[in-house]
């Protein structure tokens, strides 16, 4: 098994920390509703990982989609790799039809001596 873990720049512990502190309610509300004492739930928010079935439960508690939001966070990052691969991807067309628009002025100036050059031999 490959231990190359993907860093999430989305921290939902924070996250859910700023929930709490913007609505003014202590750690010790939610952890009452979770049925956790207030020092687990705390250890919780400190960890760099959260179970799904704890973010569940405190969605559930303080009626909030955080789901919701990671899902628009990778909704754009994935919408950004994907322009940054278009954006990589018109650069490359853009250099092929320059290139192909030097080999046709080429074959055009090729074109022009060798009908000089017929018209020079038939006189």
């Amino acid at each position: 098994m490959s231990n190359n873990r993907e860093i999430v720049p989305f921290d939902i512990q924070k996250k859910i920390r700023k929930y709490l502190s913007d609505r003014r309610l202590p750690v010790s509300f939610l952890a009452k509703d979770l049925h956790i004492s207030s020092i687990s739930l705390h250890q919780q928010l400190h960890r760099n990982t959260m179970q799904v079935d704890r973010l569940w439960s405190i969605c559930k508690a303080l009626k909030w989609n955080i789901f919701q939001e990671i899902a628009d966070r990778l909704e754009k990052e994935i919408h950004g790799e994907q322009t940054k691969a278009k954006n990589i991807e018109n650069q490359d067309v853009k250099e092929e039809v320059n290139q192909l628009k030097k080999t046709i002025e080429l074959l055009e100036n090729e074109n022009k001596t060798l009908k000089e050059v017929i018209t020079l031999l038939k006189s």
